[in-house]
C-alpha cells in the first residue's frame, strides 16, 4: 500500500483506497510508492510501524469511552501479536510446515536477506522455493532444508514457468490495451492467473490468521 494511513484502514484492520501502490519488483524495505512521500513515512519496511500508530490514533478516540489501562495494554500486544502472524503466514505461503515461532522468525529474516542481496521479488521468491522444492546457497537455503513441505505442489500452476505478478509494468502493460487499442483480453488474462493462485494457495488450507 502505497499511503498506509489511517483513512486508508478500517476498523477491522484492512487497507484500502490503492492509490499511489506498488507490488515490490525485488525485496526492499526502504522502497516507497508514493511519489510525495519524501521521507519514506509509508516505506515497505515501515507498514508495520504505520499500523500501530494507527491503532494508537484508534485508541486515542476510544479514550473518550473507555479507560486508558485497557487500550495501552492492548496497544502492547502489537508486537508479538505481529510477530507470530507474520510467523505463520510466511510458512503458510511458503508452502512448509512450520517448526516454531523463533525459527519461522530467523527464516524470514534469512529470506528477506536472500531476496534484497539477489535482487529477487516476493513473487518469484515464494513461487521458486514452493515447498523447499529448489534449494539455495548461503544462510536462507540452510535453514529452508531443515524445514518439510506442508502443502499439496500438484496444482498445475506449480509447473509454470514463473507466478504471476502485478508489478507496475505489468499492470500498464494491461492497461495499454485497453486504454489505446480497446483490448480487454489482456486484464482477462490477467484476472484468470491471479484466480489460478488463488486456487493453487487454497489447495490445503485457507491462509491463518
Amino acid at each position: 500500500h502505497g499511503v498506509l494511513n489511517t483513512d486508508n484502514m478500517n476498523i477491522s484492520g484492512e487497507s484500502f483506497d490503492y492509490g499511489p501502490w506498488r507490488w515490490l519488483p525485488a525485496w526492499d524495505a526502504n522502497f516507497t510508492a508514493a511519489y510525495f512521500d519524501h521521507s519514506g513515512l509509508y516505506a515497505f519496511g515501515r507498514q508495520p510501524e504505520a499500523i500501530n500508530w494507527n491503532c494508537g490514533q484508534l485508541a486515542v478516540a476510544l479514550r473518550l469511552l473507555a479507560d486508558s489501562e485497557p487500550l495501552i495494554a492492548a496497544l502492547n500486544r502489537f508486537g508479538p501479536l505481529y510477530r507470530q502472524a507474520m510467523a505463520r503466514r510466511f510458512a503458510w505461503r511458503l508452502g512448509i510446515a512450520s517448526q516454531g515461532e523463533d525459527a519461522d522468525v530467523a527464516l524470514i529474516g534469512a529470506a528477506e536477506r536472500h531476496m534484497r542481496e539477489r535482487a529477487i521479488g516476493p513473487d518469484a521468491f515464494f513461487f521458486t522455493h514452493r515447498g523447499g522444492r529448489t534449494s539455495a546457497d548461503g544462510e536462507f537455503g540452510e535453514l529452508l532444508s531443515a524445514y518439510k513441505p506442508a502443502a499439496d505442489d500438484t496444482h498445475s500452476l506449480w509447473r509454470e514457468n514463473a507466478a504471476p505478478n502485478l508489478i507496475i509494468e505489468e499492470v500498464e502493460r494491461v492497461w495499454d490495451a485497453i486504454d489505446k487499442h480497446d483490448d480487454w483480453e489482456p486484464l482477462n488474462q490477467k484476472v484468470a492467473e491471479i484466480r489460478m493462485l488463488g486456487g493453487a494457495l487454497k489447495t490445503n488450507s485457507s491462509p491463518p490468521r
